[in-house]
């Protein structure tokens, strides 16, 4: 356990900056350990959920799309933002279904984790969608453009240290957490 004194009190939090994806809060923090003040940045999100989603084949559902962050096109899982008071379940459903126009009638998740406490306060939610089946058409979000990829799932499981097919650190923990609990069924 960490002493009281080590721990970052935070005096003051403002928001500088809204948009739809995210705010940023500024924070005036000080240090009893150290008797120092300091400003810190911390990004606001919406919580994210991540489905590992395959088919009764044992073929696994991925969307290739440019991310503009990196300029960059990726190979990922499904993924999205969880809505205000949406339940995470709900969401990576909707997701899946939204990004793949794939459903699955039996979602488990995984792991709840937070994406990277430094700088964010949002967790993303890990689910395994086991047996999926194609329902509908795409309903692609107007900013999306998204290309489906099915590939087979050991060789999705062999991309985890062998190959720079997936190039998104979130896809790739849910490769290996549904790896992990694949392997124990």
């Amino acid at each position: 356990m960490q002493s009281e004194d080590k721990i970052w009190k935070i005096l003051s939090e403002k928001e500088v900056f809204s948009c739809k994806i995210f705010k940023i809060n500024e924070m005036q923090c000080f240090l009893p350990s150290k008797n120092i003040n300091n400003n810190f940045l911390s990004l606001k999100l919406h919580n994210w959920v991540n489905i590992f989603a395959y088919t009764k084949e044992k073929n696994v559902i991925l969307v290739r799309q440019h991310r503009l962050g990196a300029n960059i096109i990726t190979n990922e899982v499904p993924a999205g933002a969880i809505e205000q008071n949406e339940d995470p379940e709900k969401a990576a459903k909707r997701e899946l279904e939204e990004e793949t126009s794939y459903t699955s009638n039996e979602i488990i998740l995984l792991k709840k984790i937070r994406v990277n406490p430094a700088i964010q306060n949002n967790f993303c939610y890990f689910f395994l969608a086991k047996d999926c089946k194609k329902t509908k058409e795409v309903n692609l979000d107007l900013t999306e453009e998204i290309e489906i990829v099915i590939k087979p799932m050991e060789e999705i499981f062999d991309c985890i240290l062998n190959s720079d097919f997936m190039d998104n650190s979130l896809s790739l923990m849910s490769v290996m957490f549904a790896k992990e609990y694949l392997k124990k069924q």
